[in-house]
């Protein structure tokens, strides 16, 4: 939905550039796409890292790139961030997990709270943010995805402040519905829900609950994303 927005505000976007690389290294031969994206996108985290630093912006002036915490391996280099300006999106772990428990794996297993959290992505969602901290005397950008959808108009305006990016608050945050061309070469498989929409509508927060099997897998992750958390810009606090 954020590429959209961003879209939509005049940004070249980059669609999980990272993402290929990740299947091909996971071995993910049973997620939907898989041999599609493999077949359109390089694999090499290397050639990616520099296209991600060297986008191509076609007729826009500012790239806007959508990663994937879990797709940022350990082999992968990070120094490649110091070339960009590094923002965070974040959501609460509970919906994570909740939304994963029922595509990924997140059954309980052995040390199933490490496994489980690598795969909602926190623990190497703060060696990003932690590398990231190190490498800029800038404030870390970070906005809550659910901030977005209760107040676009306050976290976008912060969010566009923040980035330097121009940002009108009457501006009607629109695109056209089905697939944009810059979308993954997975989109099909994914995206069927964004697909259907044309806008950001008006949301209301609901509670989330995960089975009781799978409480330590938020016990482990929420100290990360309180960590995080505590640097957002607009929106209400929700840090329990």
């Amino acid at each position: 939905m954020m590429m959209r927005v961003f879209e939509s505000l005049g940004c070249r976007v980059m669609d999980e550039p990272f993402y290929a690389y990740w299947l091909e290294a996971m071995q993910k031969t049973d997620d939907p796409g898989y041999a599609a994206t493999l077949a359109a996108h390089e694999t090499d985290w290397r050639v990616i890292a520099q296209d991600v630093v060297h986008p191509n912006l076609g007729s826009c002036h500012r790239s806007y790139q959508k990663h994937i915490a879990i797709h940022m391996l350990e082999a992968v280099d990070l120094s490649f961030m110091r070339h960009l300006r590094n923002c965070f999106l974040i959501r609460h772990p509970a919906e994570v997990i909740a939304s994963m428990a029922s595509f990924r794996d997140l059954l309980p297993k052995h040390d199933a709270d490490v496994e489980a959290a690598l795969l909602a992505g926190f623990p190497q969602l703060e060696r990003i943010f932690d590398h990231a901290s190190a490498i800029t005397t800038e404030p870390i950008v970070v906005i809550d995805a659910n901030d977005v959808l209760e107040s676009p108009g306050e976290v976008l305006g912060a969010f566009c402040q923040a980035v330097r990016l121009h940002f009108d608050a009457g501006t009607i945050i629109q695109w056209e519905a089905g697939k944009h061309p810059d979308d993954g070469a997975w989109a099909d498989e994914w995206y069927q829900a964004v697909y259907q929409t044309t806008g950001l509508q008006p949301y209301k927060r609901k509670p989330v609950e995960i089975p009781a099997t799978l409480q330590p897998v938020l016990d482990y992750c929420l100290p990360v994303y309180k960590k995080i958390a505590r640097r957002k810009l607009g929106g209400p606090r929700h840090d329990d």
